[in-house]
Protein backbone atom coordinates (compact mmCIF):
# COMPACT_ATOMS: atom_id res chain seq x y z
CA UNK A 1 0.00 0.00 0.00
CA UNK A 2 2.78 2.32 1.07
CA UNK A 3 4.25 1.56 -2.35
CA UNK A 4 1.20 2.53 -4.29
CA UNK A 5 1.30 5.97 -2.33
CA UNK A 6 4.92 6.22 -3.45
CA UNK A 7 4.50 5.96 -7.01
CA UNK A 8 1.40 8.37 -6.96
CA UNK A 9 3.36 10.99 -5.30
CA UNK A 10 6.17 10.49 -7.28
CA UNK A 11 3.75 10.58 -10.80
CA UNK A 12 2.20 13.39 -9.32
CA UNK A 13 5.36 15.08 -8.90
CA UNK A 14 6.72 14.33 -12.28
CA UNK A 15 3.21 15.65 -14.40
CA UNK A 16 3.40 19.01 -11.86
CA UNK A 17 7.30 19.41 -13.26
CA UNK A 18 6.12 18.82 -17.10
CA UNK A 19 3.36 21.27 -16.62
CA UNK A 20 5.68 23.62 -15.30
CA UNK A 21 8.20 23.03 -17.86
CA UNK A 22 5.27 23.17 -20.52
CA UNK A 23 4.34 26.89 -18.80
CA UNK A 24 7.94 28.39 -19.05
CA UNK A 25 8.21 27.31 -22.84
CA UNK A 26 5.27 29.02 -23.59
CA UNK A 27 5.87 32.25 -22.09
CA UNK A 28 9.82 32.12 -23.53
CA UNK A 29 7.69 31.34 -26.60
CA UNK A 30 5.27 33.95 -26.43
CA UNK A 31 8.44 36.46 -25.74
CA UNK A 32 10.25 35.86 -28.82
CA UNK A 33 6.81 36.07 -30.64
CA UNK A 34 6.26 39.46 -29.28
CA UNK A 35 9.71 40.68 -30.14
CA UNK A 36 9.30 39.18 -33.54
CA UNK A 37 6.46 41.08 -33.87
CA UNK A 38 8.30 44.14 -32.83
CA UNK A 39 10.33 44.21 -36.20
CA UNK A 40 9.48 45.46 -39.36
CA UNK A 41 8.42 42.63 -41.54
CA UNK A 42 9.60 42.71 -45.25
CA UNK A 43 6.82 44.39 -46.65
CA UNK A 44 6.94 47.33 -44.37
CA UNK A 45 8.87 50.00 -46.06
CA UNK A 46 6.59 49.99 -48.71
CA UNK A 47 4.06 51.60 -46.43
CA UNK A 48 7.27 54.04 -44.76
CA UNK A 49 8.30 55.19 -48.12
CA UNK A 50 4.58 56.13 -48.92
CA UNK A 51 4.74 58.19 -45.90
CA UNK A 52 8.48 59.78 -46.86
CA UNK A 53 6.63 60.58 -50.40
CA UNK A 54 3.95 62.87 -48.58
CA UNK A 55 7.09 64.25 -46.52
CA UNK A 56 9.43 65.01 -49.44
CA UNK A 57 6.02 66.95 -50.46
CA UNK A 58 5.44 69.03 -47.66
CA UNK A 59 9.84 69.94 -47.58
CA UNK A 60 10.52 70.08 -51.41
CA UNK A 61 7.59 71.30 -53.09
CA UNK A 62 4.72 70.08 -55.50
CA UNK A 63 7.40 68.95 -58.18
CA UNK A 64 9.98 67.20 -55.27
CA UNK A 65 6.53 65.55 -53.48
CA UNK A 66 5.78 63.90 -57.16
CA UNK A 67 9.64 62.49 -57.01
CA UNK A 68 9.27 60.86 -53.15
CA UNK A 69 5.94 59.90 -53.89
CA UNK A 70 7.76 57.99 -56.58
CA UNK A 71 10.20 56.86 -54.73
CA UNK A 72 8.21 55.38 -51.96
CA UNK A 73 6.22 53.23 -54.31
CA UNK A 74 9.04 51.49 -55.66
CA UNK A 75 9.29 49.29 -52.36
CA UNK A 76 12.12 48.70 -50.43
CA UNK A 77 14.03 51.97 -51.12
CA UNK A 78 11.11 54.10 -50.78
CA UNK A 79 12.34 55.77 -48.12
CA UNK A 80 15.59 56.79 -49.73
CA UNK A 81 13.32 58.19 -52.39
CA UNK A 82 11.05 60.26 -50.03
CA UNK A 83 14.04 61.66 -48.77
CA UNK A 84 15.52 62.74 -52.27
CA UNK A 85 12.14 63.78 -52.86
CA UNK A 86 11.92 66.08 -50.23
CA UNK A 87 15.06 67.60 -50.81
CA UNK A 88 13.73 68.22 -54.61
CA UNK A 89 15.79 67.31 -57.27
CA UNK A 90 14.38 69.07 -60.14
CA UNK A 91 15.72 72.44 -60.67
CA UNK A 92 13.62 75.32 -62.51
CA UNK A 93 14.82 76.04 -65.56
CA UNK A 94 17.09 79.28 -66.27
CA UNK A 95 15.41 82.59 -68.10
CA UNK A 96 17.55 84.36 -70.44
CA UNK A 97 15.09 87.28 -70.47
CA UNK A 98 15.06 86.87 -74.22
CA UNK A 99 11.32 86.33 -75.22
CA UNK A 100 10.68 83.34 -78.39
CA UNK A 101 9.71 84.49 -81.25
CA UNK A 102 9.67 88.21 -79.94
CA UNK A 103 10.35 91.20 -81.59
CA UNK A 104 14.09 92.49 -81.73
CA UNK A 105 12.82 96.10 -80.54
CA UNK A 106 15.26 97.30 -83.57
CA UNK A 107 12.62 99.98 -84.53
CA UNK A 108 12.52 98.46 -88.14
CA UNK A 109 8.97 99.49 -88.17
CA UNK A 110 9.43 103.25 -87.45
CA UNK A 111 9.17 105.87 -90.44
CA UNK A 112 9.91 109.33 -90.89
CA UNK A 113 8.97 111.95 -93.48
CA UNK A 114 10.61 112.04 -97.19
CA UNK A 115 12.51 115.15 -97.69
CA UNK A 116 15.76 116.48 -99.10
CA UNK A 117 17.54 115.07 -95.94
CA UNK A 118 16.68 111.37 -96.85
CA UNK A 119 15.84 111.50 -100.63
CA UNK A 120 17.81 111.85 -103.88
CA UNK A 121 15.81 113.75 -106.54
CA UNK A 122 16.10 113.33 -110.59
CA UNK A 123 14.54 115.38 -112.84
CA UNK A 124 14.22 114.06 -116.45
CA UNK A 125 12.49 115.18 -119.57
CA UNK A 126 10.20 112.67 -121.17
CA UNK A 127 9.25 112.43 -124.95
CA UNK A 128 5.88 111.32 -124.67
CA UNK A 129 3.61 113.27 -123.74
CA UNK A 130 5.31 116.43 -124.74
CA UNK A 131 6.35 118.99 -122.16
CA UNK A 132 6.73 116.67 -119.16
CA UNK A 133 9.19 116.50 -116.92
CA UNK A 134 9.28 112.96 -114.69
CA UNK A 135 10.39 113.32 -111.00
CA UNK A 136 12.11 110.31 -109.07
CA UNK A 137 12.66 110.53 -105.45
CA UNK A 138 15.03 107.43 -103.99
CA UNK A 139 14.99 107.00 -100.72
CA UNK A 140 19.07 107.08 -99.92
CA UNK A 141 18.44 107.35 -96.00
CA UNK A 142 18.71 104.18 -93.60
CA UNK A 143 15.09 104.63 -92.45
CA UNK A 144 11.76 103.62 -94.29
CA UNK A 145 9.83 107.47 -95.09
CA UNK A 146 6.38 108.65 -96.29
CA UNK A 147 6.16 110.34 -99.15
CA UNK A 148 3.22 112.58 -98.75
CA UNK A 149 1.08 114.22 -100.98
CA UNK A 150 2.42 115.76 -103.45
CA UNK A 151 5.66 117.60 -104.41
CA UNK A 152 5.37 121.18 -104.06
CA UNK A 153 7.06 122.12 -107.31
CA UNK A 154 8.59 125.46 -107.85
CA UNK A 155 10.73 126.46 -111.04
CA UNK A 156 13.76 128.77 -111.18
CA UNK A 157 11.59 131.78 -112.11
CA UNK A 158 8.29 131.06 -110.42
CA UNK A 159 6.88 132.79 -107.47
CA UNK A 160 4.91 129.79 -105.69
CA UNK A 161 4.10 126.17 -106.33
CA UNK A 162 2.37 125.03 -109.35
CA UNK A 163 -1.02 123.58 -109.28
CA UNK A 164 -1.68 119.86 -108.02
CA UNK A 165 -3.80 117.32 -110.14
CA UNK A 166 -6.00 116.07 -107.18
CA UNK A 167 -7.49 113.39 -109.83
CA UNK A 168 -4.01 111.98 -109.00
CA UNK A 169 -4.28 110.75 -105.71
CA UNK A 170 -3.05 107.26 -104.43
CA UNK A 171 -5.31 104.87 -102.50
CA UNK A 172 -2.34 105.20 -99.82
CA UNK A 173 0.18 107.02 -98.65
CA UNK A 174 3.45 105.90 -101.02
CA UNK A 175 6.21 104.34 -98.62
CA UNK A 176 9.74 104.18 -99.50
CA UNK A 177 12.02 101.72 -98.12
CA UNK A 178 15.62 102.71 -98.26
CA UNK A 179 16.73 102.48 -102.15
CA UNK A 180 12.87 102.69 -103.05
CA UNK A 181 11.28 105.65 -105.17
CA UNK A 182 8.27 107.37 -105.63
CA UNK A 183 7.32 109.04 -108.81
CA UNK A 184 5.12 112.61 -109.89
CA UNK A 185 5.18 113.79 -113.48
CA UNK A 186 5.18 117.79 -113.94
CA UNK A 187 3.26 119.49 -117.10
CA UNK A 188 5.19 122.38 -117.57
CA UNK A 189 2.83 123.54 -120.14
CA UNK A 190 -0.55 123.17 -121.78
CA UNK A 191 -1.70 124.28 -125.62
CA UNK A 192 -0.12 127.22 -126.57
CA UNK A 193 -2.68 130.47 -125.72
CA UNK A 194 -0.06 132.84 -126.61
CA UNK A 195 1.74 133.47 -123.73
CA UNK A 196 5.65 133.00 -123.81
CA UNK A 197 7.12 130.48 -121.77
CA UNK A 198 10.09 130.83 -120.22
CA UNK A 199 13.24 128.62 -120.36
CA UNK A 200 14.52 126.76 -117.53
CA UNK A 201 17.04 123.41 -116.47
CA UNK A 202 16.41 123.49 -112.86
CA UNK A 203 13.84 121.70 -110.67
CA UNK A 204 12.95 122.99 -107.03
CA UNK A 205 10.89 120.41 -104.88
CA UNK A 206 9.62 121.13 -101.09
CA UNK A 207 8.24 118.08 -99.19
CA UNK A 208 5.03 118.09 -97.46
CA UNK A 209 4.04 116.55 -93.95
CA UNK A 210 1.57 114.23 -92.89
CA UNK A 211 -1.31 117.48 -91.92
CA UNK A 212 -1.56 119.80 -93.99
CA UNK A 213 -0.46 121.36 -97.17
CA UNK A 214 2.82 123.27 -95.74
CA UNK A 215 6.43 121.81 -96.70
CA UNK A 216 8.56 120.57 -93.69
CA UNK A 217 12.21 119.36 -93.70
CA UNK A 218 14.64 120.24 -96.22
CA UNK A 219 13.80 121.18 -99.91
CA UNK A 220 15.82 119.24 -103.02
CA UNK A 221 17.09 120.20 -106.10
CA UNK A 222 16.92 118.91 -109.78
CA UNK A 223 18.83 119.60 -112.80
CA UNK A 224 17.39 118.70 -116.33
CA UNK A 225 19.99 117.80 -119.22
CA UNK A 226 18.65 120.31 -121.38
CA UNK A 227 16.10 123.58 -120.43
CA UNK A 228 12.44 123.35 -120.68
CA UNK A 229 9.70 125.96 -121.86
CA UNK A 230 7.19 127.03 -119.03
CA UNK A 231 4.26 128.58 -118.37
CA UNK A 232 3.31 128.98 -114.54
CA UNK A 233 -0.22 129.16 -115.39
CA UNK A 234 -0.63 126.09 -117.24
CA UNK A 235 2.07 123.81 -115.53
CA UNK A 236 0.64 120.95 -112.86
CA UNK A 237 1.68 118.44 -110.83
CA UNK A 238 0.84 115.06 -110.26
CA UNK A 239 0.94 113.41 -106.51
CA UNK A 240 3.52 111.02 -105.45
CA UNK A 241 2.99 107.39 -106.54
CA UNK A 242 4.91 104.18 -105.92
CA UNK A 243 4.09 102.90 -109.60
CA UNK A 244 5.95 105.32 -112.12
CA UNK A 245 3.09 103.48 -114.74
CA UNK A 246 -0.22 104.74 -112.87
CA UNK A 247 1.32 108.54 -114.80
CA UNK A 248 3.06 107.55 -117.52
CA UNK A 249 0.58 108.69 -119.47
CA UNK A 250 -1.03 111.26 -117.70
Amino acid sequence: MRTNLRITAAATTALIAALSLTACGSDSGSKESDKAASKPSASAPATSGTDGGGQGATTGGDTAGTTGGTGGTSGGTGGSGSTSGGHGTAKPAKSNGKQSGGQSGSGSSKRVTCTGSNVKLTATVVSRPINHVLLTATNIGKTTCNAYDAPAVKFSNAQSPIPVDKDTIPQSVVTLAPGQSAYAMIRTQGEPDGTDPYMTSQVVVYFRGAVGMESVGRSAYASLAKPVGVVDAQAMATYWQSDMGAISAW
